[in-house]
This record gives structure tokens, C-alpha cells and sequence, in this order.
């Protein structure tokens, strides 16, 4: 009789990430007997996608014959796709050498058994930790899991993605030395596993995976999404595959902690969750709370404590007009038709990332930042509507918020940054917006970071517009964006006082650093170059 599986809870999602054209990841999952594959394809576009794939059809024909023991039947198939891959090979030039790496793990009566080969990866997640069950099989793997290497500097190593074992690209049976590795360990009730391409792990820690997942736990499938926007943040240099898998206590422990709590240290929870308080500020507010006097001055004289603010039927500004700085207001999922108005300190917030969208209809901004030190924004969706004279999506006037996890899209442009302003731009999707995806003008200095800025500056009637365009005397810094594929040139920059290194380390796509534009702002009637050109313009 087939065993079942269905108190386990699994989510599945896959990105091409942001330097790669096509997806040479695949996954596989059959919930009901227990079976749960990541496959990362090797060898270029059409080789690496097909071994993938043959991978996949053979894993799937011999994993649901449920004969032998868990091991003999991993060893069985994954010999049985190597070598089907390998025969594949030899039909198509452009296939030659294809192979792919893959991690498998099945899971009957409360035993995981695992069989990998590669680089891939599987760990065993329960609350608080973390731990790697799966070796890389690649040089500068072995040296980390030896200790030799930080996992940091792993991720850092020039030799990083070679890899000495692979599926495909010789004969190999299912006992081969050398070429399987099979784990075996108990599932722990209150444990989850999480099996991965290393698109994921070349890019984001393993402590920073967990503290992802347990940020998000038991709503796995924000957190599995949470985890490739950060790869992607990071500078999405391959495709991601996560298969997440969890225990039924796992998701209970999360939501028992937040129950347990009181009522007051619940609304703490949250407000941690995505905002974490040092340790010694912590310490310091409990300090506070010995003694009936100091409890007394404490009530009396210091301010009110941050509170989090759902916004109801009357709409996220009439929360606004509420808030004080320190509070959060929380906005549940689905459309709105508001123009948002930031007050100081406050920090603005979908209850999910990417369910609240705000629809920018008129020449206002969307969202509003003006004469304010501080505040945030995060996980909000912003959509022009296309039949209206749309103005920028997010405005920021002498103000310096932070904005992070936002989309942009459809806006006269995407963000706006006037006057003396600092704000930080992180981890945002700035695209198809009718101008420049980013516009920074009189003394700005803002700081952008991780951002995705592609495909702006197309609307018409106008000239094409670029990625970011900056105008004299602005000095904003801006690394480890992927700015691509934008109508006219990644940036222009109107100024005189501006070197490579300024704007280097960003990631183009096709275009070299040399297509960012230097315009001398001192020439009467200066004008970026025409498509193709480099360096300052004078006409």
C-alpha cells in the first residue's frame, strides 16, 4: 500500500533570475509518495534545459515503482538519467556534453532519504536552526565543509561554480563510488526541508534562508517567494528552484510562539518581525519595567510605545493621518485608488509582499514623501493607468524614507528624487515605466542598492528615456542594480565631477559601462549622445 503523505505541506517556485535568459532548472514533486527533486541543468541553453529535463521523465518513470528499498531505488534512477542523458548527448552536436546536478529526497515513515550529486543543495530546517545535509560536490565546496573556507567566503570564491561530479556526461552505474551521495535521517515533526539550486546558495546565507523562512512561517509560500526576491536582490546571477517542504509542526510552532505571547508583546512580535529592536534597546525597555516608580516615570513622561495599525474601510490615508512616528501601518491585501501622503517616521507596509496595489491615476504621485527624515515603504505594488496623465510613481521632495520590495510600473517615472534629499532605494522592481525609471535632480544623495531598473522610458510622445538620469549638483550612489534594457541608455548623468567608479558596480546586461552617459552640464544645449556613442557629449 503507498504510504501518505499528505501532512506534509510543500511549496514549489522557480525564477530565471536576473542575468539569464532561459531557466535550466527543473523540479519535480509527487506529494503522495513522498518525492521531492531539484534539477539544475549544465552545459548552455538548449543542452542544459534538456538534460534537465530528460532527468525529470526518467526520476519520475522509475521513482513511481515503488520497488526496492528508498536508496536502491535513488541509486537506481539517477544512474538511469545519467545515462539516458549521456545517450542524448550523442544525438545532437549542440548537446554534446550536457549533464545536470540534482538533489532528491524521499520521504516514507518519518525517514528521509536523500540522493545528490552535485551542487545543489537540501537542508533540514527547524526552528532557530539550520543545518546542511548535502555535500557540494566542487573544490571550493569541500574546503568549506571542511572548515578551510567561511561560508562567505565560499560564496565569494572565484572557483565557485566548478563542480567534479555531475549527471550526464559519462556512463556511471548505480554503485559507482564517487558519483552518489545518499543521506539518510529521521524528519523530525517540527522540521521542514528545503532542496534547492545553487542559484539560491551562491547568493543568499544559510542563516539568512532561515531567518527568511521563519520571517514569513507558516505562510511558506511568501517565504519561498521572499527567499528569490532576496537571490534576486543579491544580483540574481542564475535561475533559483526552491522545493520547501514542512513538517506540521513545523508551521504550528510559529503560529503557538505569536499565540502564546500577551496581547502586548504580540503587537511587539510584529512590529520585530519586519523591523527588528537591538538587544540593548530591548534590555533597556525591560529595564524600565522593574520597579513601580520607573514604571510610573516611564508612563508619564516617555513617548508612546510604536503601535501597528491595520488600515480599514476608510483607506491607508485615513491610517496615515492616525499614525505617529514609530507606528507601522499595515495594509492587507488588494487594489487601491488613494494618492498616499508619508508622515514622518512612520512606516508603511503590505501585510504581503506584492498583494497591495496601488493604482496611480492623475498627474499626482502615487506616494508622496515631503519634508520628512524618515519612514518606509515596502512591498507595495504601484501601477499607472494608462489612460490617464500619470505622474511619478513615488515622489521624494527634500525627504529621506527608505523604499525596499516595491514594484513600480506604468508611472510618468518610476521614482522621483528632488532637492536635498537622502532616501534609500533597495531591492525594488522599476520597470516599463513611460520615462526614466529613476529621475535625481538639485542636492540629492540618494543611495540605490539591488534595485532591478528595466525597460523604462518607451512612453510616448517623447524622446527615449534611460534607466536612471541624473542632473547636476545630485550625487546619488548606486551599486549592484541591474539596469537593462531601458529605451535610451542605462544613465544619464547631466554633470562634470563624475568618474567610472561612480557608477561601475552595477550590472548592464549586453551594455558595457561605457554606455553610461556623461553630459557636460556647463555646455549650452548639452544633450545625451545618440544610441551607441560613449562618454561626454558636446553638440
Amino acid at each position: 500500500m503507498m504510504p501518505v503523505k499528505s501532512r506534509f505541506q510543500h511549496v514549489v517556485a522557480t525564477d530565471v533570475g536576473l542575468r539569464r535568459t532561459n531557466n535550466e532548472d527543473r523540479w519535480y514533486v509527487d506529494a503522495e509518495r513522498g518525492i521531492y527533486a531539484v534539477i539544475d541543468g549544465v552545459g548552455g541553453h538548449a543542452a542544459g534545459e534538456e538534460a534537465a529535463g530528460c532527468a525529470v521523465e526518467v526520476l519520475r518513470e522509475r521513482l513511481s515503482r515503488q520497488t526496492g528499498t528508498p536508496e536502491e531505488r535513488l541509486r537506481e534512477a539517477i544512474a538511469l538519467a545519467n545515462n539516458e542523458i549521456f545517450e542524448r548527448a550523442k544525438s545532437r552536436p549542440e548537446w554534446a556534453g550536457m549533464a545536470c546536478v540534482l538533489t532528491v529526497a524521499l520521504v516514507e515513515d518519518d525517514i528521509v532519504t536523500v540522493g545528490h550529486v552535485g551542487d545543489s543543495r537540501l537542508y533540514l530546517l527547524r526552528p532557530g536552526r539550520i543545518e546542511k545535509k548535502t555535500c557540494d560536490h566542487s573544490p571550493v565546496g569541500e574546503r568549506e565543509d571542511r572548515g578551510e573556507l567561511t561560508e562567505e567566503d565560499a560564496m565569494r570564491h572565484s572557483r565557485r561554480n566548478e563542480i567534479y561530479r555531475d549527471v550526464g556526461s559519462s556512463e556511471r552505474g548505480p554503485d559507482d563510488p564517487g558519483f552518489i551521495q545518499i543521506v539518510r535521517f529521521p524528519m523530525p515533526p517540527d522540521g521542514a526541508l528545503l532542496l534547492c539550486s545553487d542559484g539560491l546558495t551562491d547568493q543568499i546565507t544559510s542563516g539568512e534562508i532561515r531567518a527568511c523562512v521563519e520571517r514569513y512561517a507558516p505562510d511558506f509560500d511568501d517565504a519561498v517567494r521572499s527567499l528569490i526576491d532576496a537571490a534576486n536582490a543579491a544580483g540574481g546571477k542564475d535561475n533559483v528552484t526552491i522545493v520547501f517542504v514542512a513538517g506540521a509542526e513545523y508551521g504550528a510552532f510559529f503560529e503557538h510562539e505569536n499565540a502564546a505571547r500577551p496581547a502586548g508583546d504580540r503587537a511587539q512580535a510584529v512590529l520585530s518581525k519586519s523591523f527588528p529592536i537591538a538587544p540593548v534597546a530591548i534590555a533597556v525597555i525591560a529595564g524600565f519595567t522593574i520597579g513601580a516608580a520607573v514604571m510610573f516615570f516611564w508612563r508619564s513622561f516617555a513617548p508612546a510605545a510604536p503601535r501597528t495599525i491595520v488600515s480599514g474601510g476608510s483607506g491607508i490615508e485615513a491610517a496615515l493621518s492616525q499614525a505617529h512616528a514609530g507606528d507601522t501601518i499595515l495594509i492587507p491585501d488588494g487594489k487601491y485608488r488613494e494618492h498616499l501622503h508619508l508622515r514622518e517616521g512612520v512606516n508603511l507596509r503590505a501585510q504581503h509582499p506584492g498583494g497591495v496595489t496601488l493604482i496611480a491615476s492623475g498627474s499626482e504621485p502615487a506616494i508622496l514623501a515631503r519634508r520628512i527624515e524618515s519612514g518606509s515603504v515596502s512591498g507595495i505594488w504601484i501601477e499607472g493607468e494608462p489612460a490617464s496623465q500619470s505622474g511619478p510613481g513615488i515622489l521624494i521632495d527634500n525627504a529621506s524614507p527608505a523604499i525596499s520590495d516595491c514594484k513600480i510600473t506604468g508611472a510618468a517615472t518610476g521614482i522621483e528624487i528632488r532637492g536635498s534629499s537622502s532616501p534609500v532605494i533597495s531591492a525594488n522592481q522599476i520597470v516599463n515605466n513611460l520615462g526614466a525609471g529613476v529621475e535625481i535632480s538639485g542636492a540629492a544623495t540618494p543611495r540605490l542598492t539591488a534595485n532591478i531598473i528595466a525597460a523604462n522610458g518607451a512612453g510616448k510622445p517623447g524622446p527615449a528615456k534611460p534607466g536612471i538620469e541624473v542632473h547636476d549638483p545630485a550625487k546619488p550612489q548606486f551599486t549592484d542594480n541591474a539596469i537593462i534594457q531601458n529605451a535610451a541608455d542605462p544613465v544619464w548623468v547631466f554633470g562634470r565631477a563624475w568618474q567610472p567608479a561612480s557608477y561601475e558596480e552595477n550590472f548592464y546586461g549586453n551594455a558595457a559601462v561605457k554606455h553610461v552617459r556623461l553630459i557636460d552640464s556647463t555646455t549650452p544645449d548639452a544633450k545625451p549622445s545618440p544610441a551607441g556613442g560613449s562618454g561626454v557629449h558636446r553638440p
